[in-house]
């Protein structure tokens, strides 16, 4: 794949986290998920401050969702409920390849203590 290919956020994601399921998080290097996804390491910086970013991309859009979700909901509602309300929210973004995604991310961060404290 050419440097300038499509897709260069997705592709450093699936590069990052097949080499985090290969050699774990903290042997895996930015150059090398780089030369992974086919790009260099400036394109890596242009999409992720660095590789725990990769790890934690998204959690934010999530976390949004869900306090919005839970806020505009009845004060009364049991608890399933705004579980429920606030999963439903999470449809919009949670496409397949996102589900994967978090799936993986579940995986590496079960292996990693810094991790664990942060997501």
């Amino acid at each position: 794949m050419g440097r300038w290919a499509p897709n260069a956020r997705d592709r450093l994601e699936e590069a990052a986290f097949d080499l985090f399921e290969e050699h774990g998080y903290e042997s895996t290097t930015v150059a090398q998920i780089a030369e992974r996804a086919g790009l260099n390491r400036a394109t890596f910086f242009r999409h992720f401050a660095d590789k725990r970013e990769v790890i934690l991309a998204g959690e934010d859009v999530l976390e949004g969702l869900f306090v919005d979700a839970i806020s505009g909901a009845s004060p009364s509602l049991e608890t399933r409920e705004y579980l429920r309300i606030a999963l439903t929210a999470t449809d919009v973004v949670m496409t397949p390849r996102r589900r994967a995604v978090a799936l993986r991310r579940i995986a590496v961060t079960a292996g990693n203590a810094e991790l664990q404290e942060r997501g």
